[in-house]
This record gives C-alpha cells, structure tokens and sequence, in this order.
C-alpha cells in the first residue's frame, strides 16, 4: 500500500493507491493546510484500510446530505429551531459550500464558508449559529460513516460579539410608562421593566400562573417568535421559574382581569378564552410583530432613547446590581442558565459596583472614625 504527498497551490493533498477486489485503485484527499496535517491523515487513512474501518467516500453533495439531514432532524427539535436551522442552510450554507461532494469537503472549506459570512457583514451570532449547525450535521455523517471526520471540527468556532447593552435611566422608565399606562399593552411593558420577563414568557403568561397572594409570577408557558404557538415550558430549563413582583404590579394585574372580564360580558359570544394575561381585545394571544408596531409608538411619544424591547429586561437586571441585590438572585429572576452568565452579561456595571460597595463598608466601618 503506497501513499505520497503533493502540493496544489497553498495547500497539500495525499494519495494513497491499494488495491480492491484485484484492481489498482487510489484515494485522494486534498485541501490541508500544511504538509504534516496531510501527513497525518495519510496516516490514518492507511491505518484504516488495514484494519478494515476505512470509510468509502460518499457521493452526495453537502447540499443533498443537509437536506437529508434537516427531514429527519426537524423531528427532534422545535418548530422555531428548524424554521431557523433551514434558513440558514438555505440563505448561508448551500450557496457557498452546497456543491461539494460531501466526502470532498475540507476544514479549508469551512473557513471559507465562515470568512464569507464575516465579509458579508452578518451577526456573529448569525455566523456562530450556522456554524453550529455544519459542525452538527457533520458529526452525524461521521457517526453514520458517511465520511472519516468532522473537518469542522478542525476549524476555531466563531465567537459572538456581545453588544454593548442599552438600559434607560430611572427617569427615562418613568417617562415612558407614565406615556404608556393608556395602551391596551402597558402590562406587557410593565411586566418586562419591572419583572425581567422574555416577550415570549410575557405573551404566553397565563392568569392560572399569577398567585396574587404571594405575589408570585410563574413562568410556565411561552409564545413563540411567531405568534403561531403557545408552548409549554420555556427558552431553557431554568427559564421554567416563578418571579416575585411587587404591590402594585399586583394591582396592575388585578386592574387587566377585570377589564378582560368586561371585555367577555360585552364580547356577544365573539371572545376566544385562551386565559391569557396580555392579549387582543377578543381573547387570542398577541401576535410579537403587533406589540412591537405598538412600542416603537410609545418610543416616540415618551421621547425616549430608542432601545429594544429586551433591552426592557436588560433594564430591570441592571437596576437590581445597581442596588446591590446579588448576582444570583438576579439570575435566579432572569431565568439564565448560571450566575456566571448573568455575571458575564452585566459585567460591565460591575465597576462602579466596586465603588460603591467600597464606599458603602467605609461608611459602615469607619463613618464615626472620621470625625476625630
């Protein structure tokens, strides 16, 4: 069994000649980096014709096997996830690498298909996202012996870029929900500001999941991006929670029951009873892009800086680290999946929580001190 090493271009391929079945044949792999990575995978190659594991290359295309790959994954996964996963295996992947024989496809070619996106200026979090996806779909096909290895998982994941957040001042809070309190969605702003909520959690949000006697929110169900369907659970495990709200929060709650219940006796038998806490004047859950159409209004007339609606959320994180009230609690209210996470995203108010914390003890330890 004889191999070599050859050079095309920038990078280098191997060839390896056996014989099968009494005739000469030869595999060729092409598309590393430098001469020891063709090296080694000659190496393994011949390793694996000896010991019989040798994987025959497949004849799909990368396009055909994702394809493939989605008819059958989209059944283990959510309906917003393989709407997204589809997306950008149609928009991002296949025009770029779809072609490729899948047996063919190098690590080379999946820094392409990275470098690309960078170049047509999408979200990190876009390109981490498809990324994801490609390294996801070719561990299957090694698993499936459909070819000898995951290349992506030769090449660096891509990082996201987290954006500087955007949170309002007190004074920019009370502007805008004083403007807000005549819109038929204020509880949907309120409750974001004042409880941390997704707009997901808010728009499932169910009257049987608010206890006004202990004051409590639980956090059980969640409408989807879409508003096509109400779900069960949350975004992760620990999303599934329960939320301590305020007095008059619970009174804000109690006002919007009474007004869905005025809503029912005028309704004529038109009213579709879905139990939901914010929803459309006849009963059925609130479709995102509309609550969006009706907070960029309020942006507008509060005269306010423009921020995101999870911005709100941001917002009610960062007021409670300003005052002091621990990372975990705060985790704990935001639903994320550890302390750390909360830490990492809010890390940059951390500073001035130093000063103030710094100052705080002085005080505490050293106030009658200073006197002498």
């Amino acid at each position: 069994m004889a191999g070599s090493l050859r050079k095309e271009g920038n990078t280098w391929y191997y060839v390896l000649e056996h014989t099968e079945n009494g005739k000469r044949k030869q595999i060729k792999k092409r598309g590393f980096k430098t001469k020891k990575d063709a090296q080694k995978a000659l190496v393994e190659a011949q390793s694996a014709l000896n010991s019989g594991t040798y994987v025959k290359p497949s004849k799909l295309s990368v396009s055909d096997y994702l394809i493939e790959w989605m008819n059958d994954k989209q059944h283990s996964i959510g309906r917003e996830t393989a709407k997204n996963h589809i997306t950008s295996i149609k928009n991002h992947i296949i025009p770029l690498i779809g072609e490729i024989p899948l047996s063919k496809l190098t690590a080379l070619d999946i820094q392409k298909l990275t470098t690309s996106l960078y170049e047509r200026g999408l979200a990190s979090s876009t390109i981490k996202r498809t990324f994801n996806i490609i390294n996801t779909a070719l561990n299957k096909a090694e698993k499936m012996q459909l070819i000898t290895k995951n290349v992506a998982a030769l090449v660096d994941k891509p990082k996201v870029r987290r954006k500087e957040l955007q949170v309002w001042e007190i004074y920019e809070i009370q502007r805008f929900l004083e403007v807000a309190q005549k819109s038929r969605y204020y509880l949907a702003f309120h409750l974001a500001i004042m409880a941390g909520m997704r707009q997901g959690e808010i728009l499932g949000l169910r009257w049987q999941d608010v206890d006004y006697e202990s004051r409590k929110i639980y956090i059980r169900q969640t409408l989807s991006h879409d508003g096509k369907e109400l779900k069960s659970g949350a975004k992760t495990a620990l999303g599934v929670r329960s939320v301590t709200v305020d007095a008059q929060t619970i009174e804000y709650l109690r006002r919007q029951s009474r007004i869905i219940e005025n809503e029912k006796r005028l309704s004529k038998g038109v009213y579709t009873d879905k139990g939901l806490v914010v929803s459309t004047s006849t009963g059925n859950q609130l479709i995102p892009r509309n609550l969006m159409r009706e907070y960029k209004l309020l942006l507008e007339r509060a005269e306010v800086r423009k921020i995101t609606f999870h911005d709100l959320r941001h917002t009610h994180a960062s007021l409670l680290l300003k005052q002091n009230v621990h990372p975990k609690i705060v985790s704990e209210r935001l639903g994320h999946s550890s302390t750390q996470l909360t830490m990492d995203i809010y890390s940059h108010l951390m500073p001035n929580m130093q000063k103030e914390a710094a100052d705080n003890l002085a005080d505490l330890v050293l106030g009658e001190v200073r006197k002498y």
